[in-house]
């Protein structure tokens, strides 16, 4: 008896041993792996995904090397040999079972994982190539903005097909294994109904957004006002629209928040100005300079100048001024530039010409009792 316990001890230390070398070797192979794939000189804070995968790897097969080492020594002492056994027993039957399963139904879930691997990357390619049909089209129109909007789209509608015939395939695989799926149906169900009621908000941003992209309501890159939010749209995703103010401060708008939007970059935009002159001057010579201006301009930069400026007229009489209004037709986003360069100009103009704008007076009446 002595011997045979002193046997299971030398057996446990030739064990430990193996296996502690074992686990040296590896960490050696990991530390070799690691340098050889991203360099010799890392970081110890590297957070490279190769490197993560790599000690991943490792640790599986230190892992694997003491977990062999601890059922050799539960299978050297008596008291647990038995226990062993029967375990033994247990997973040499459910050997028995699997290859019987393979055996008689192997091919019809072959033929399941197949059709369905097929049919996923069937339905990405198909959606891609139309979607990609569609983007060379817009490319060549230089529309930006719908190539950008195709793009979101067609990535998801690819996710969404994709998880659909996955779903479809794994049902159908769980038939093939003789699983009773109603009960998983039903599951899903209640858990659609409790995530509905929980995720309304979540719901209603994402078909928000959806919409937002199908109709083309506005893209990254326009200028637009939302309620009392005004600026470019920075990021658009599915659940959100960020814009950046012209104070640069970064708004997120839910989009099922959102009920109206103006979009002031829209196939093209509008410069409306309104000029004030004084009272005394000529309101037709004040009209003749500024739309003078706005063509000289307009001949400048007839890339940004879509159409011959318009002069509208005398647009309000206050008590203190006369409004001339004049709109000039801009490619979009370039309205703001373009007025304040013709505010510039007309200032100038003015002040060659002799127009002046109406000057803030004070009246001051005294009053002199016993006068």
């Amino acid at each position: 008896m002595d011997k045979e316990i002193l046997t299971i001890l030398v057996f446990i230390l030739i064990g430990g041993g193996i296996s502690f070398g074992l686990h040296l070797l590896i960490g050696f192979f990991e530390r070799y792996a690691i340098k050889k794939v991203i360099g010799e000189k890392i970081a110890e804070d590297s957070t490279s995904l190769r490197k993560l995968f790599i000690e991943w790897i490792g640790n599986a097969f230190k892992t694997l090397v003491w977990f062999l080492y601890f059922s050799f020594v539960v299978y050297l002492l008596p008291q647990s040999r038995e226990k062993f056994e029967t375990t033994g027993n247990r997973l040499e039957r459910l050997r028995e079972y699997l290859t019987e399963l393979l055996i008689d139904r192997g091919i019809n879930i072959l033929i399941t994982v197949v059709v369905t691997i097929f049919l996923m990357r069937f339905a990405s390619a198909l959606i891609r190539t139309i979607f990609a049909l569609l983007e060379r089209g817009a490319a060549a129109r230089s529309e930006t903005a719908a190539h950008r909007r195709l793009m979101t789209l067609s990535a998801i509608l690819r996710g969404a097909a994709q998880t659909v015939i996955s779903f479809i395939g794994l049902l159908t695989l769980l038939q093939q294994m003789k699983v009773n799926i109603t009960p998983i149906l039903a599951s899903a169900g209640v858990v659609g109904i409790a995530v509905g009621f929980g995720a309304q908000s979540l719901i209603r941003d994402l078909f928000g957004g959806l919409m937002i992209l199908l109709e083309d309501q506005y893209s990254v890159g326009d200028t637009v006002k939302i309620g009392e939010t005004a600026g470019t749209v920075e990021h658009l995703t599915l659940r959100i629209t960020r814009i950046r103010g012209i104070d640069g401060a970064l708004t997120f708008i839910p989009n099922g928040a959102i009920s109206t939007v103006s979009n002031l970059s829209k196939d093209w935009s509008r410069a409306v100005m309104d000029v004030e002159i004084d009272y005394e001057q000529n309101p037709d010579k004040a009209m003749q300079i500024i739309l003078d201006t706005a063509r000289e301009l307009w001949n400048e930069r007839p890339g940004e100048i879509t159409e011959e400026p318009s002069m509208l007229g005398i647009d309000k009489l206050s008590n203190a001024a006369i409004t001339l209004r004049l709109m000039v037709k801009t490619t979009p986003t370039m309205q703001f530039e373009i007025a304040r360069e013709l505010r510039r100009r007309i200032k100038l103009a003015f002040d060659r010409e002799g127009i002046k704008t109406p000057s803030a007076k004070q009246h001051l009446v005294i009053s002199r009792k016993g006068v």
